[in-house]
C-alpha cells in the first residue's frame, strides 16, 4: 500500500470517529433536553440521601391548601412513599410517611402542634407560576391509637427539600374556614378548622375551632350562627360567657393519631378579653361565608401573654 493510500484510509476513519461523536454527542443532548425537571425531591432519612425526580412525584393545590406526594423504590421494590400536605401560607397541615422497608410502619407529624417536631423553611408558593418549593426537617412519629394515647412512640428524624415547577391547578368548589393573627410573641396560622352546633346548650350553641400548626387553638363561641349576627364590633372580658372568643394551648405529648383525639386534660386555657367584629359577608360557592377581624388580649392568671391587633377570620354559616 502507498503513503498516499494510507494517509487516505486514516483520513477515512477519522472523519467516521467524528461522525461517530457528532452522533453520540446529539444522542446525549436529546437525552438531556429530554430531561427537563419538574418536580424534584432530596431526603436525608435513616442515615441515606435520596433523590427522586419528575414522575415519582406528583402535586396539587385545592382551594386554599397545595399538597405533594414522592415515591421512592429501591432496587428490591421495597421503598417508602411521603406525602406533604400544606396551607398556601405556608402552614403545616401534616407530612406522612410509609415506610414500606420496615414492616410498613405509619409515620406522621405531630396531631395539633406538627411543628413541635418539624420546621419548615424557606417556603415559597408561586400560584400564578404553579411553583412549590420548601424545605423539611425533624421528626415524625409512629402512629397511635386509643389504648396508646400517652405511651411515646417511636421517632423518625427526616430532613429535605421539595422543588416542584408544574403544581397542578384544582378548581375549589367549596369554601375553608380561616383564622390568623401575629404578635411579638405568637403566629396563629391556621391549619384545622371545624365547627360544631349543639342545641342542648343554652350559651354559645355555636363554636367554630381554628387549630394552629405550632400547638394552639382559637374557639369563636356564639350565641348565634355568625352568620345570623348584625354586622359591627362585639366586645367581650375575662367574665363575658357569650360571644367571645377563648385561647387555649395543647400541653399533652407528642403523639400522631390521625383522628385528633380531643381531650380537655391535654389543653391548658388562658383568659381573653377584647373585640371582634364582623365586617362584610359573601356567598362563595354557594356558602355563607362572614368575615372579620380579631383585637384581644390573652392572660395567664392575670399575666398578659400575648396582644391581637387586627387578627383576621373567615367563617363559613351552618345554613
Amino acid at each position: 500500500m502507498t503513503n498516499q493510500n494510507k494517509y487516505f484510509e486514516r483520513f477515512l476513519i477519522n472523519v467516521a470517529s467524528l461522525l461517530l461523536f457528532l452522533v453520540l454527542y446529539s444522542c446525549d443532548k436529546d437525552e438531556i433536553e429530554k430531561e427537563d425537571i419538574k418536580r424534584s425531591f432530596e431526603i436525608k432519612i435513616d442515615n441515606e440521601n435520596l433523590k427522586v425526580t419528575n414522575s415519582s412525584i406528583s402535586s396539587n393545590e385545592s382551594c386554599n391548601g397545595v399538597f405533594a406526594s414522592c415515591r421512592y423504590d429501591s432496587s428490591n421494590n421495597m421503598g417508602f412513599r411521603i406525602e406533604f400536605r400544606l396551607n398556601k401560607n405556608g402552614a403545616l397541615r401534616n407530612i406522612t410517611l410509609f415506610d414500606y422497608r420496615n414492616k410498613n410502619m405509619h409515620f406522621e407529624t405531630a396531631d395539633f402542634n406538627p411543628k413541635g417536631l418539624m420546621t419548615i423553611t424557606n417556603f415559597e408558593y408561586d400560584e400564578t407560576k404553579n411553583y412549590l418549593h420548601f424545605n423539611f426537617k425533624g421528626e415524625l412519629l409512629e402512629q397511635s391509637y386509643s389504648d396508646a394515647l400517652d405511651v411515646d412512640k417511636k421517632r423518625k428524624h427526616i430532613e429535605g427539600t421539595i422543588t416542584i415547577q408544574d403544581v397542578r391547578n384544582t378548581e375549589c368548589t367549596s369554601f375553608i374556614s380561616d383564622l390568623n393573627f401575629e404578635t411579638n410573641t405568637l403566629n396563629f396560622l391556621t391549619n384545622l378548622p371545624y365547627s360544631s352546633f349543639d342545641s342542648s346548650l343554652k350559651t354559645n350553641p355555636y363554636q367554630f375551632f381554628f387549630y394552629s400548626d405550632n400547638g394552639y387553638r382559637a374557639i369563636i363561641k356564639s350565641k348565634k350562627d355568625l352568620w345570623d349576627l348584625d354586622k359591627g364590633t362585639y366586645t367581650f372580658d375575662q367574665n363575658s360567657t357569650e360571644n367571645r372568643i377563648d385561647l387555649e394551648q395543647y400541653i399533652g405529648i407528642f403523639r400522631a393519631t390521625q383522628l385528633l383525639w380531643i381531650r380537655p386534660v391535654d389543653w391548658k386555657k388562658f383568659q381573653t378579653s377584647g373585640s371582634y367584629i364582623i365586617k362584610e359577608r359573601l356567598i362563595i360557592n354557594g356558602l355563607k361565608v362572614s368575615r372579620g377581624e380579631i383585637n384581644t388580649q390573652v392572660f395567664d392568671n392575670g399575666v398578659l401573654l400575648h396582644t391581637i391587633n387586627n387578627g383576621t377570620f373567615e367563617v363559613t354559616g351552618f345554613k
